[in-house]
């Protein structure tokens, strides 16, 4: 099989650059400098995973934003056509989910504090062991020290494990699943509002699963990060980078004693974050990486990986673009590890100043390679997975929000995982407190 290109990116947090900070008074120059410094120091090894922790907020003034949320969905395959979590039944879900959804962001003098997601739990009406709760939060934290910035930062997961990633050979009731991910994080980068800025990073990554039966997608991921970056009021930011990260799975069995399942990654390359006009920013990282597994067996890669993101302000209508490529553990039956493309585009109308649509789409494929010591382990394969969907914004007051939407999935697959297509429709209230 021809496998597709990957590979691993890194990207500097794009927190307001201090010339965009519209603040007053001393206040101002420090908060400028703090967004400033952080815009030198963040650097965030960019993993294409198939549930990205919460970004930190981007704005650098003061904010403090709290609302209660309430969902109701309809799903016309929750299921996704796995007979083991159907068990015969239909296919069909009604699902509430209600949160609380933060997004604070407290300046100080040399530094800023936050914490953004969301705690919520999800409800089915008729599928309840699929019941669970839904938690995605990131805090952290910024230090200024004379030139320098110190970055700190955690994320946590825990929610019900993505059903699609169910293997024909797992164990019944595994569906019955809840991961847990973890991540830490720390970077100290040094540089003023022009010329060189150095930074060095470091991160862990944690997953857990509550069933036994899907222990073996546990794993643990350590990344290492050097980036020089140039700023320039021509060019924007380039940046070069180098990046190392190890990953194991923790309690995947020993396969005939060849050790433990993982891979270890290696990539560089060189990234350009660069307001074009008033109108398209643009970022873009292209990287070689090299993955080579742990295990005997497993076919190895090189190849060419990407992260790309442009935003176009037009009068009528906001147009975001997206790509990445790169290679991830996995968390499909003893497979070592894949590589992810995905590409993405969502266009936003404000039909009045109260209300707004959108459209988007998103097709994402994925590459699998696995050890042949695996027995019944699919040693290479891919799926594809499509997604369109559109959704309406109304603005009832300044805390009352409402939103519609609709979408539309779509999986197909060339080894033993469920392929399916599922419509869905879906109402939420929100309320500022």
């Amino acid at each position: 099989m021809k496998r597709a290109p990957g590979g691993t990116i890194v990207r500097e947090h794009d927190i307001q650059k201090a010339e965009k900070a519209r603040l007053t008074g001393r206040f101002t120059l420090s908060c400028g400098m703090v967004a400033l410094f952080a815009t030198a120091a963040w650097t965030d090894p960019a993993l294409a995973q198939r549930t990205a922790f919460t970004p930190r907020p981007s704005t650098s003034g003061r904010q403090i934003d709290v609302r209660a949320s309430a969902l109701i969905e309809y799903n016309d395959n929750v299921v996704v056509n796995d007979p083991r979590i159907s068990g015969g039944g239909g296919a069909d879900d009604v699902l509430a989910a209600p949160s609380l959804d933060l997004n604070v962001v407290l300046p100080r003098a040399s530094g800023t504090t936050y914490l953004a997601g969301s705690i919520g739990y999800r409800f089915y009406g008729k599928y309840t062991n699929l019941n669970r709760e839904n938690i995605s939060l990131t805090g952290g934290a910024d230090q200024r020290l004379a030139s320098c910035l110190v970055h700190g930062e955690i994320g946590y997961q825990s929610r019900i494990s993505d059903l699609s990633s169910l293997y024909v050979l797992d164990a019944p009731n595994s569906f019955n699943n809840t991961e847990e991910s973890r991540r830490y994080s720390a970077d100290i980068g040094c540089g003023g509002p022009y010329g060189l800025r150095p930074t060095l990073g470091y991160s862990r990554t944690e997953v857990r699963n509550s069933q036994a039966t899907r222990k073996y997608a546990d794993s643990d991921t350590d990344t290492f990060t050097a980036q020089l970056g140039l700023q320039s009021p021509s060019l924007g930011t380039i940046s070069v980078f180098g990046r190392y990260s190890d990953s194991v799975y923790v309690h995947r069995p020993d396969a005939a004693g060849a050790g433990r399942d993982g891979i270890k990654n290696y990539a560089a390359g060189v990234q350009l974050e660069r307001n074009v006009s008033s109108r398209f920013n643009f970022r873009g990282s292209v990287n070689y990486t090299k993955v080579d597994p742990k295990l005997p067996g497993t076919e190895s890669f090189s190849g060419i990986g990407f992260d790309l993101s442009a935003l176009y302000n037009a009068d009528l209508f906001t147009v975001q673009l997206a790509g990445s490529r790169a290679a991830q553990p996995s968390v499909i039956y003893f497979v070592s590890y894949e590589i992810m493309t995905a590409l993405s585009a969502t266009v936003t109308h404000d039909i009045t100043s109260r209300t707004k649509v959108s459209l988007f789409a998103s097709k994402t494929w994925r590459d699998y390679a696995s050890s042949t010591r695996f027995v019944g382990a699919p040693i290479s394969g891919n799926d594809n997975m499509l997604s369109v969907g559109a959704n309406a914004s109304y603005d009832a007051t300044q805390r009352l929000r409402f939103v519609l939407g609709a979408g539309y999935d779509e999986r197909t697959s060339n080894l033993r995982l469920f392929k399916y297509h599922a419509k869905k429709v879906n109402l939420t209230a929100s309320l500022a407190l």
